[in-house]
């Protein structure tokens, strides 16, 4: 059992939701979830943005205990800190929309699209 009370549990989750509703965060852990580890230039072709933007968003990702990294001299390779629960909430993402757009509600989440660009991260 966690010592983490009850309110510093919903904090850390719903900062962690906050960071997978952003398109580029969530296609980085997406990047470092397929691959072992990968420095940020890697990362910035992968997911297509500017290796400033990737870095800010490995930032995040960092104070929010999802990713580590290491150096190799000037180099530094990312990693999932948790790599098989991040796998695990991607996979169960993935099969709530499969769910969801069994069910007709993908027009919903086209809807939802319009509310991206108030997003600063993106």
């Amino acid at each position: 059992m966690s010592s983490l009370t009850l309110e510093e549990r919903s904090y850390r989750q719903s900062r962690l939701c906050r960071l997978l509703g952003n398109p580029v965060a969530f296609a980085i852990v997406q990047l470092l979830a397929e691959n072992k580890q990968m420095n940020p230039s890697q990362i910035s072709r992968g997911v297509g943005r500017s290796v400033s933007r990737v870095s800010h968003v490995l930032a995040a990702w960092r104070l929010a205990e999802v990713v580590r990294y290491e150096t190799d001299g000037t180099r530094a390779r990312y990693r999932l800190k948790h790599a098989r629960q991040t796998r695990q909430i991607l996979k169960a993402l993935s099969e709530f929309i499969d769910s969801a757009s069994l069910h007709g509600d993908s027009c919903v989440f086209a809807q939802l699209r319009k509310y991206d660009k108030f997003n600063p991260l993106i």
